[in-house]
């Protein structure tokens, strides 16, 4: 698992996300952390205190939810080492949002190009 933390109060109230993988646009309206299902590699987020119930993978990310979610997300991505996820946390208004991306292709992205791919003010 890549895991990348990115500040999105550094870009103000009004940004798009994107697909770092597909370039895809993965929000609903702009400032929004709701991604649409099936939106280019996504394959889960979550917050601190809460799922989105969004994806496929969110039944099994569930049943490792002991204490965090990022718990949750690291048992997922151990039990998934075939898999190259991608996890980005972001850090919004004082709350923690994690999105998951699977990399199947290997690319091959630093933290930087991954924050500039990912989120458009």
């Amino acid at each position: 698992m890549n895991k990348i933390e990115i500040n999105i109060d550094n870009y103000g109230g009004n940004f798009r996300l994107f697909c770092p993988l597909t370039n895809e646009r993965l929000d609903h309206d702009n400032g929004s952390l709701e991604i649409y299902e099936g939106a280019g590699d996504y394959i889960f987020s979550m917050c601190e205190d809460c799922m989105f119930f969004d994806a496929g993978n969110n039944s099994e990310i569930e049943k490792y939810w002991k204490s965090t979610a990022l718990e949750a997300i690291e048992k997922f991505a151990q039990n998934h080492k075939d898999k190259n996820i991608l996890l980005i946390e972001a850090k919004y208004q004082n709350e923690n949002y994690y999105f998951g991306f699977l990399n199947d292709k290997n690319i091959e992205i630093s933290a930087n190009e991954i924050e500039k791919r990912f989120i458009k003010a």
